[in-house]
């Protein structure tokens, strides 16, 4: 495997397997342990496994609110007009709004279908338990005429980038085994060629899927390479915080092995203090001990200790107390391991009920969480343009698929699609937000002409905006014939 992939690509793959032992907790500080022949005791392992917890909490800042895909139109008329009261969209701009809407459907039926909101939870995960990041994989399902969104961890990738433009991808090669035995290996190839001269050529993408057995030699062909009929490979790479020109980054649990192991160590360390300090050790003195009888351990029992003897001495029992000292010192090390344990990933130690404040306004809450608001921000600006991205192969290869007999998308929305794929992704935090707050700000703004309804619904967090939006006019509209009633008679008339 070493000498196909390469010792460079090989390494990488094998220290990724590494951090998904570790956060799934088969590799840990007391995997290559070994007890020192001095030490006549079993000693405590612990595993708190606290790099876990804290990939989980910021993959839950990220997305435990579902985001939600919105198509925001163009404006094309005169932004003076569309202030004016009366206003009416002329048709250039009527034509853009159902355009938009038509794209906002189709891309929030795909994201339905695929359970985006549970897939980008674990997705995050995977993103911050590797170097290199993951990767989503768009397949058309022929069988039912579907666009299946797979996501796969960078272990199952081995990704060619462009020379020239690190974004780029130029192969993608997803391996897997197929058995736990690991003698059938799956290999699904994607190469973007360029296909003829510099002024009239394109982009074509071709594929190619086989399996082989543990030596590399060809088992089975299920796919011939062949043209997808797309100018793109189908896969987007959402990578980890990186610094320009590199195609790896930083791993987030890799940056919490060294901390969390030293807990480990000193809890275990303190676990034995304290079953030392607990059980002393019982010391025996001029006393002939049999190990096949020995002294029973419980309340009001009695010893024989024998005699006393001019050669031995008199005989004596008592407890050997360990005077054991330094519990605060142990404790006050530990938190401070804890606290830097937290510092280093960004997610802030909190414990309300030691706040003597009485209710928390939103504008505390968020500076109490800023460093990990802060840290999901940023996470959410690679994320935005990932998978505004990921929404445009969706649309492109739609297209490409949309003469298939089983092609079970509303065509009349795709025929509206145009070649701006333009989308954006409204993400949300897990705060409790001041709905009361929140609703008088979206309304301020739109009174001042800074947000859309159909945007402050989004905002909001209501479900199915659209058809919010549409409620409300229609509602607007009986109140209007409710106060004109001629002019309603009248056009009912007509």
């Amino acid at each position: 495997m070493e000498e196909a992939l390469g010792s460079k690509e090989f390494q990488r793959i094998v220290d990724e397997i590494k951090l998904y032992r570790r956060y799934e907790g088969d590799l840990n500080v007391w995997t290559d342990y070994v007890k020192p022949k001095e030490i006549d005791y079993e000693p405590t392992q612990l595993t708190m496994n606290y790099p876990r917890k804290l990939i989980d909490s910021t993959a839950a800042w990220q997305f435990e609110k579902e985001p939600k895909v919105t198509v925001p139109p163009d404006v094309l008329d005169d932004p003076a007009d569309m202030v004016k009261p009366g206003y009416t969209p002329s048709p250039l701009q009527e034509e853009e709004n159902s355009r938009a809407k038509a794209k906002e459907r189709l891309l929030t039926w795909v994201w339905e279908e695929n359970r985006m909101h549970e897939k980008l939870l674990a997705a995050a995960k995977d993103r911050a338990i590797s170097r290199t990041g993951v990767y989503a994989r768009l397949h058309y399902d022929t069988r039912r005429g579907e666009i299946k969104i797979l996501w796969h961890p960078s272990t199952e990738v081995i990704a060619v980038h462009n020379e020239w433009d690190v974004d780029q991808l130029d192969e993608v090669h997803f391996v897997a085994w197929l058995d736990e035995e690991q003698t059938k290996l799956w290999k699904l190839s994607y190469y973007l060629e360029w296909e003829g001269d510099e002024e009239t050529g394109n982009y074509d993408c071709k594929i190619e899927e086989a399996i082989y057995d543990d030596g590399l030699s060809l088992v089975e062909k299920r796919v011939e390479r062949k043209s997808m009929g797309l100018d793109f490979i189908p896969v987007v790479h959402i990578p980890t915080e990186k610094l320009s020109g590199q195609t790896s980054g930083f791993s987030e649990l890799e940056k919490l092995i060294e901390t969390a192991d030293e807990i480990d160590r000193k809890l275990s360390d303190y676990s034995d203090a304290l079953r030392f300090e607990m059980f002393a050790i019982t010391l025996l003195t001029n006393v002939e001990y049999d190990p096949k009888n020995p002294f029973k351990i419980a309340p009001g029992a009695i010893w024989d200790l024998g005699e006393t003897s001019k050669e031995i001495g008199e005989p004596d029992a008592k407890k050997l107390e360990s005077g054991f000292k330094f519990k605060e010192a142990i404790e006050a090390y530990l938190d401070r391991l804890q606290k830097r344990l937290h510092e280093i990933s960004e997610v802030p130690m909190v414990n309300t009920a030691d706040m003597n404040t009485g209710g928390i306004n939103d504008m505390a809450l968020k500076l109490l969480y800023s460093s990990i608001i802060s840290k999901t921000q940023r996470a959410w600006i690679v994320w935005q343009s990932r998978l505004q991205t990921l929404n445009e192969y969706i649309l492109r290869y739609m297209k490409a698929r949309q003469d298939h007999p089983r092609f079970k998308y509303e065509k009349e929305w795709l025929a509206q699609v145009d070649d701006n794929y333009g989308s954006k992704i409204v993400f949300g935090l897990p705060l409790p937000e001041d709905q009361k707050a929140l609703v008088e700000q979206l309304g301020e703004e739109i009174a001042n002409e800074m947000e859309s309804i159909k945007g402050a619904i989004v905002r909001s967090g209501k479900d199915n905006p659209e058809a919010k939006f549409m409620e409300i006019l229609q509602e607007r509209n009986l109140k209007k014939q409710a106060e004109d009633p001629y002019n309603a008679a009248q056009e009912s008339n007509e």
